[in-house]
């Protein structure tokens, strides 16, 4: 059986910490491999009546959206990847559509992964409590161990 850890990953400086510490755990397990996941969300703002020629006007630009930030995420993970590889590490990837907390919880459920691996903004208590944070969500909502690398050394 192979050994699986979901790494969420969005290009940050505190995502690349993370990236760096999987790499260091799972350089040495046999047949280990790393999902490098990328989630983003997009919600639809209501738009005023005259403010767009037709509603197939603003499902085309949401979709143009939804693609650029897909294309950003392919880019993101695949960038990952290659860092993977390059430490000898094993690597796949997915960009998902979804809040990222879910998606991260449902792929390490789908691939029965031995943990999840995010790095800390670090945005502080405060912020956190009115805002929320994927790392704080991840603690007390996932099955498998989370590590949470921090941003400051």
């Amino acid at each position: 059986m192979t050994t699986t850890l979901v790494l969420g990953y969005d290009g940050s400086d505190c995502a690349q910490l993370a990236l760096d510490r999987t790499a260091e755990l799972v350089r040495d397990l046999p047949g280990a491999t790393v999902l490098v996941v990328y989630a983003f969300e997009f919600s639809i703002g209501y738009v005023p009546t005259g403010m767009a020629d037709s509603p197939l006007m603003m499902s085309a630009e949401y979709d143009n959206h939804v693609q650029l930030v897909r294309g950003f995420g392919d880019e993101q993970v695949a960038e990952a990847a290659r860092r993977l590889a390059a430490a000898g590490v094993k690597a796949e990837t997915a960009v998902e559509e979804g809040k990222p907390v879910e998606v991260l919880l449902q792929l390490a459920d789908e691939r029965k992964a031995a943990a999840i691996v995010v790095g800390s903004h670090g945005q502080g208590a405060v912020s956190a409590a009115f805002l929320g944070s994927t790392a704080l969500k991840l603690l007390h909502h996932s099955k498998v161990p989370v590590l949470v690398v921090p941003r400051h050394k």
